[in-house]
């Protein structure tokens, strides 16, 4: 029954983040896109650019973390 739930909890954990990237890699530039139509390309473009340096890192992380764990 503990492995069971201990299952379930982890499949729920890996659906949550799933969700959390999805709406992580559509947001960044739909948040962009919206804030360009409304006049703000300035803004926009600092937006992207902040969100790709994010997730320039947090590729950089995620692969160092692998070859970490891996050695």
């Amino acid at each position: 029954m503990r492995d069971l739930i201990a299952e379930a909890l982890g499949q729920l954990a890996t659906l949550v983040i799933g969700i959390v990237l999805f709406v992580w890699w559509v947001g960044g530039p739909g948040v962009t896109a919206i804030f360009w139509s409304m006049g703000e390309k300035s803004f926009a473009l600092q937006f992207l650019a902040a969100w790709a340096v994010v997730t320039a890192l947090y590729l950089t992380a995620s692969r160092l973390i692998r070859r970490a764990r891996r050695a």
